[in-house]
């Protein structure tokens, strides 16, 4: 009877373990999603400001073609 009793504790906390085990994991794969989230709104943010810069970067291009220097008097003048 004793053999029993053991096997079931046995049983019951080897059930435990794995529960405990499973709640770990919920929580570490339930972190790891919002950090992936929170990663992927930083990046569309990122993409968002480096095509803000290639626009400004584009119109600083066209603005300085379009002062050339050949069509700028000299200082003295």
């Amino acid at each position: 009877m004793q053999t029993l009793l053991t096997d079931s504790n046995m049983s019951e906390n080897r059930f435990i373990d794995l529960e405990t085990r499973i709640a770990f994991l919920e929580d570490t794969v339930n972190t790891l999603n919002e950090m992936v989230y929170r990663q992927q709104e930083q990046l569309v943010n990122y993409k968002s400001h480096i095509q803000n810069l290639t626009k400004h970067m584009t119109q600083l291009q066209s603005d300085v073609k379009d002062n050339a220097p050949a069509d700028e008097l000299p200082p003295h003048y």
